[in-house]
């Protein structure tokens, strides 16, 4: 930080300025693609400036439509020819996008003097991130809490939260909110089925449960009793990557069984059989359920992951990031 601390943004005011999440923006400063214009030596906080605006803003429009990790640093960074034609070949598509979001807001259900804020988002993002993260929650009866998903608005987010205890998976979306108390609440298994699925939600809160808005028929949303697991908590207190991944989501082979995963200055190889990809830090062996690991990547966000090992026994996160950011946590299992 410099004496003129006002020309730095923090990565929350930021994230809704550029359109981004802050997780989101963190998995691009990891990447390459967005470092922070500084970064508090003790508090370690991330801080940006305006001018980055354009660079945040041209990434998010890129990975809205699936644009390889690579690509985008090409068209960010290259000159001339090429990283026009880059570009060039997305203009039809992002046109499209306006279109369709220009339609949305003719829709947009403003609702004033509410308890609780409202957030309004894409019904396709809405039942993307609804599919990725309930493949995480439990089936337990003994735990009714875990077999719902968690749904919590903040005022300029919504994120779904769901997890077994071997598993957990979390997505974070861009949401349009308005004034009003933050919520959260737990949607049962299959609840939301008769949310429609294009279109725009508006997304609120009542004192016992939460609706669904859209052109159609309000959905009320069954909700779930009980305390869910302090989930942030446990995605701070998890220890320190010591070796890093970045792949096609696709290197999981289809076998059943326990799958040996070696990452290290010498590359990435699944079971001995090498996978590209980029790896940095130190070398590490970790074996998973191969099952396990294929419903975690299967519901992943555009077509890179990255891979942040920890160590033999603990989890591994698995993150993407597209509109939003989800990440879920894998347990190893003894090789």
């Amino acid at each position: 930080m410099t004496d003129s601390d006002e020309d730095f943004l923090t990565i929350g005011v930021f994230a809704r300025e550029s359109g981004l999440t802050p997780s989101a923006l963190r998995f691009y400063d990891d990447c390459g693609l967005l470092a922070p214009a500084s970064i508090d030596a003790q508090s370690g906080y991330r801080y940006y400036t305006r001018a980055q605006s354009k660079r945040a803003n041209i990434i998010r429009q890129l990975r809205e439509i699936g644009l390889p990790l690579d690509k985008v640093a090409a068209a960010l960074d290259g000159d001339g020819t090429a990283a026009i034609e880059i570009v060039d070949r997305h203009v039809d598509a992002l046109a499209a996008q306006a279109r369709a979001a220009a339609e949305a807001a003719v829709s947009i259900r403003r609702l004033f003097d509410e308890k609780y804020c409202t957030a309004t988002v894409s019904a396709d993002n809405l039942a993307s991130a609804m599919a990725q993260v309930s493949s995480a929650a439990g089936t337990s009866e003994e735990f009714p809490v875990l077999q719902g998903v968690l749904i919590e608005v903040d005022g300029s987010s919504v994120t779904l939260t769901a997890t077994d205890r071997y598993r957990l998976s979390t997505r974070s979306l861009v949401a349009q909110c308005s004034r009003g108390m933050p919520w959260s609440r737990i949607a049962a298994a299959g609840s939301l089925e008769a949310v429609p699925a294009s279109g725009t939600l508006v997304l609120t809160a009542t004192d016992e449960s939460m609706v669904i808005d859209s052109d159609g028929p309000r959905v009320v949303v069954n909700t779930v009793d009980g305390d869910f697991p302090d989930w942030r908590t446990m995605m701070d207190g998890l220890a320190p990557t010591v070796t890093r991944v970045v792949l096609q989501r696709d290197f999981v082979p289809i076998d059943g069984g326990t799958l040996r995963i070696e990452a290290g200055p010498d590359g990435f190889s699944v079971d001995g059989v090498p996978v590209p990809a980029r790896v940095t830090g130190s070398h590490s062996v970790v074996f998973f359920d191969a099952a396990v690991l294929q419903a975690a990547v299967a519901t992943a966000v555009g077509p890179d992951l990255m891979l942040d090992i920890a160590a033999p026994d603990q989890p591994m996160l698995v993150r993407s990031a597209v509109d939003g950011a989800l990440t879920t946590l894998v347990m190893p299992v003894h090789g």
